[in-house]
């Protein structure tokens, strides 16, 4: 994206401001999230950024937005994310992670004028959805979907990843507060057997950038090619890092709407998959009858290669 207007909406988060710092020198950015002490900090950082504070559930902040700057572009990372949040908070996820994302698509289609691109950020979670959050997150993505069969004034662009290293609230730093703490003698782990997709907020960015810049992305959900961890051995790494040695782990049981492995395929979506060299693209068409399944279970790195894997990463 180059001499680009790019709204990114949740741009005060850990994604978003990735994106700003990766598409800021060479762009015209506006940054609307309702977290208004982050809007005050990024501020100082970046004084030419516009920065709105509006509410994806309003959707005449967003019109407003959208019809004043008039973005080229516009990524969407806001979402209520957190699966036990989403759990008790049922119906406030209902509105962020769906009659959100219907707002913005409707803000498109009644926009003036002819937006570029709309990228979507999804989650492996959307992936034959067990959670609350899974289950909006996957409704979404068929809202997309059929925004981009029904126009073509706009590119329509679908991401879908895992679990964001060191992303907020995700369980890195979380091990890391509490391996800071000198009074804890273990970690929780809520099961042994548990595995999950793990990427840098880096190659999320790639990824949003290679799904916009593909030819036939469309009305298309972009996954990347990726390793999982066991979360025993991200816990045992970090405690060998962290204090020397490691830790006790505690097993204290799955949290309601949690799943063992997540998948970001599944083998009903496998039959309409289009293999590339670093990503997958889910698509409309049957394209095989071979049914196969994209699962954290199946791509875990090996207990020895899991610290080289963090530090290359930045995370040790």
């Amino acid at each position: 994206m180059l001499n680009k207007k790019i709204m990114i909406i949740g741009g005060t988060g850990a994604l978003g401001k990735t994106l700003l710092s990766r598409y800021v020198k060479d762009n015209d950015i506006i940054v609307f999230s309702r977290d208004e002490h982050k809007h005050y900090s990024l501020k100082k950082r970046y004084p030419n950024v516009n920065f709105i504070v509006g509410n994806v559930k309003d959707k005449s902040s967003l019109q407003r937005a959208v019809n004043l700057h008039k973005p080229e572009i516009i990524i969407n990372a806001a979402a209520l994310k957190h699966v036990p949040i989403c759990e008790t908070n049922i119906y406030e996820s209902v509105k962020v992670n769906i009659i959100g994302h219907q707002n913005l698509i409707d803000c498109v289609l009644e926009a003036p004028y002819d937006l570029e691109s709309l990228i979507f950020i999804s989650t492996d979670k959307a992936c034959n959805p067990l959670n609350v959050y899974g289950m909006c997150k996957f409704i979404s993505e068929r809202l997309y979907v059929d925004f981009s069969i029904n126009q073509n004034r706009t590119k329509v662009v679908i991401t879908r990843y895992g679990n964001v290293l060191e992303s907020t609230g995700s369980v890195i730093p979380f091990f890391k507060s509490l391996l800071g703490n000198k009074g804890n003698d273990s970690l929780p782990i809520t099961d042994h057997g548990m595995t999950r997709f793990l990427m840098t907020l880096g190659e999320a960015v790639e990824l949003i950038h290679w799904a916009n810049e593909h030819p036939d992305s469309h009305g298309k959900i972009v996954v990347p090619k990726m390793k999982s961890l066991r979360i025993t051995d991200l816990a045992k790494a970090l405690s060998r890092h962290i204090i020397g040695e490691e830790i006790q782990l505690r097993e204290v049981g799955k949290r309601p709407g949690e799943k063992v492995h997540e998948s970001m395929i599944s083998p009903e979506e496998s039959i309409r998959t289009v293999e590339f060299e670093d990503y997958y693209m889910i698509t409309n068409d049957v394209k095989s009858n071979t049914e196969w399944i994209y699962s954290s279970a199946d791509h875990t790195l090996e207990h020895d290669a899991v610290m080289p894997f963090l530090k290359d990463r930045g995370v040790l």
